[in-house]
C-alpha cells in the first residue's frame, strides 16, 4: 500500500491522541500507516520529529485565526455567531480525523484532541511560547472586538476590555475542556453562554 507524507501525519495523529508519546512506539505508529519501521523512518527518522510534525500541523497551524475564522465585519452579536462557526467547522475538521471507528477508551473524540494539547505541553521542545502566542491571540480577537462595539455605542463603556475578552475567552475554553470528558462542546450552548454573556453588556 502506498502511504504518502501526509497520511503518516494523519495516522500518527491518531496515534498520538488515542495513546500517548510515551506509549506510542515507531512500530505502532508504523502499523497505524500501513508501512514497516523502517518506512516510517524513511519519512522522520525520530519519533519526536514525527511528533512535532504532528503538533505543528493539527494544533499550531490548524489553531492559527486565519484557518479557523471567516470574520466579514458587523456587530458584536455577528461577531459572536461567526466565533462560533469557525470553532464548530474545526472541531468537526478534527473530530472527522480522530474518527477512524477506533476507539479504545470510549472517550469522546474532543477529549482525545485535549489528550493530544496535554501532551504538547510535556514533549513539544521550548514549547510555552507558542502555546501562550495561541492563548494571545485568541484574547486579542476578543479585545479588538469588543472595543469596536464599545466604540459602536453596541457596549457599555465602562467596560474594561481586557477583562471582557478575558471573560468570553474563559467561557468558550472552559466549556470546551469541561464537556470534553463527556459528550463534547455542545456549540448550541456554547452559543446561548457568549450571546448571554452580551445581553448583560450591550448598552
Amino acid at each position: 500500500m502506498f502511504t504518502n507524507k501526509e497520511e503518516v501525519l494523519e495516522n500518527a495523529l491518531r496515534v498520538f491522541a488515542k495513546m500517548n508519546y510515551e506509549k506510542a512506539s515507531q512500530m505502532e505508529i508504523a502499523k497505524a500507516c500501513g508501512l514497516s519501521k523502517a518506512g516510517l523512518i524513511y519519512y522522520f527518522p525520530l519519533k519526536l520529529d514525527l511528533f512535532v510534525a504532528v503538533v505543528d500541523k493539527y494544533v499550531f497551524n490548524t489553531q492559527q485565526l486565519e484557518n479557523k475564522f471567516k470574520f466579514t465585519g458587523g456587530s458584536f452579536s455577528e461577531f459572536i455567531d461567526q466565533y462560533v462557526e469557525g470553532v464548530e467547522n474545526t472541531m468537526n475538521r478534527l473530530v472527522h480525523m480522530l474518527n477512524d471507528g477506533n476507539n479504545p477508551n470510549g472517550c469522546c473524540f474532543n477529549f482525545y484532541y485535549y489528550h493530544l494539547l496535554m501532551q504538547v505541553r510535556l514533549y513539544y521542545p521550548n514549547v510555552e511560547k507558542k502555546l501562550a502566542n495561541i492563548f494571545e491571540q485568541n484574547l486579542q480577537l476578543w479585545e479588538t472586538a469588543i472595543q469596536k462595539a464599545k466604540e459602536n455605542g453596541e457596549m457599555r463603556q465602562d467596560l474594561d476590555v481586557e477583562e471582557t475578552a478575558s471573560m468570553f475567552w474563559q467561557v468558550f475554553f472552559g466549556s470546551s475542556f469541561e464537556q470534553s470528558f463527556f459528550q463534547g462542546l455542545n456549540i448550541k450552548q456554547l452559543r446561548k453562554k457568549l450571546h448571554f454573556i452580551y445581553s448583560l453588556l450591550k448598552a
